[in-house]
């Protein structure tokens, strides 16, 4: 009669080598779907500066948002964004044609949109933008 070795230790670890083996990756496809989809980047805001009006959208949703703004006038204009969150945004003087780009969080709320050069806002260059 033959007697066989039977090692408890040795059956134990396999044992948990083989569930290792099986829910490790359970375990990342579960994390991996927890932390849900990426949100595409947002489309940028177009703002359109001229004598002496300011073109974009009244309401945006909150969140981050980049801006893209261009001097489609004849003189110097800048923008400028004051509201929930925002202490100071950039005001870079764009003279006519060109370009800026810039991104804020918005948080709900009432929002001044204008033009800080000169008498630009009180000839209009002003705008409210609601933030939901």
């Amino acid at each position: 009669m033959s007697r066989e070795l039977i090692h408890p230790a040795g059956d134990f670890a396999r044992t948990w080598r083989h569930a290792f083996c099986l829910l490790a990756p359970l375990c990342l496809f579960t994390l991996t779907a927890a932390a849900g989809p990426e949100k595409p980047p947002a489309a940028p805001v177009e703002v359109r500066l001229s004598e002496y009006a300011v073109g974009m959208p009244q309401t945006l949703p909150a969140g981050p948002a980049a801006f893209h703004v261009r001097n489609e006038g004849h003189k110097s204009h800048s923008f400028r964004i004051e509201g929930p969150g925002i202490v100071d945004s950039p005001a870079t003087i764009l003279k006519p044609g060109e370009t800026s780009d810039f991104q804020v969080t918005l948080q709900p709320g009432e929002y001044k949109v204008y033009c800080p050069i000169g008498s630009h806002a009180a000839k209009g260059m002003t705008m409210k933008l609601v933030v939901h």
